[in-house]
């Protein structure tokens, strides 16, 4: 099973987040110089650690999170590595963990990119195959899949938009919410033949409690 979250209102998500941010990590926040990037950090290391304990009743001192040596995240539980991924846009955060070989997610903003157009023609024989420039819709579930297959792979982005996107569009699942795409796409393990998601939108209360929304489930 593949276990995602996301959140909006950064600024108010931070504080019922903040105890479940490692003392280390609370330090690596402070330098960056940008508190956006602050922000960001906190918000994604915090989400992630509370998702995993919800989830699965584990302490928060058993859920390390550190960097692989590309700059992923790197997941342990209970001293066992687990796959996982994190990422977030002004306004918005998404984390995912679970049961896969390699696990890659993404969100976007979806607006007209710059050269929106000429990206489609050159990657027209790969992931932007058949996408036509009016439809934001098709072109950013390409383009968080195309991200989110990259970071599985740790790879190269501009390589994977080259490639044909149906090798890789049965693993993935997308939520559309406000101008936001959400992307997960999990590698399977070579023992598994389906996997499951479960997805939470995470907010707030008027008291600062963290709450969840069940958004969808698939198995």
């Amino acid at each position: 099973m593949i276990y995602i979250a996301h959140g909006f209102a950064l600024e108010q998500l931070l504080a019922p987040l903040q105890p479940w941010l490692s003392a280390s990590e609370r330090e690596r926040a402070q330098g960056y110089a940008s508190t956006a990037r602050q922000l960001q950090y906190q918000l994604g290391r915090s989400l992630l650690r509370w998702l995993v304990c919800s989830v699965t009743g584990m302490n928060a001192s058993a859920v390390k999170i550190e960097r692989h040596s590309s700059g992923a995240p790197l997941l342990t539980i209970a001293a066992s590595e687990v796959a996982c991924s994190i990422s977030h846009k002004a306004g918005a955060v998404m984390v995912a963990f679970g049961d896969a070989d390699a696990l890659g997610i993404d969100l976007e903003t979806m607006k007209r990119r710059k050269r929106h157009a000429e990206l489609i023609d050159e990657f027209s024989d790969g992931f932007m195959n058949g996408v036509e420039v009016r439809d934001l819709t098709t072109f950013y579930q390409r383009w968080t899949l195309a991200e989110s297959v990259t970071k599985a792979r740790q790879g190269k982005l501009l390589a994977t938009l080259r490639e044909p996107f149906m090798a890789y569009a049965s693993r993935a699942i997308f939520h559309t919410e406000l101008e936001h795409m959400f992307c997960c796409y999990a590698a399977q393990r070579q023992t598994t033949t389906t996997t499951g998601f479960q997805w939470w939108q995470v907010t707030t209360t008027d008291r600062q409690l963290l709450t969840q929304q069940l958004v969808f489930e698939t198995n």
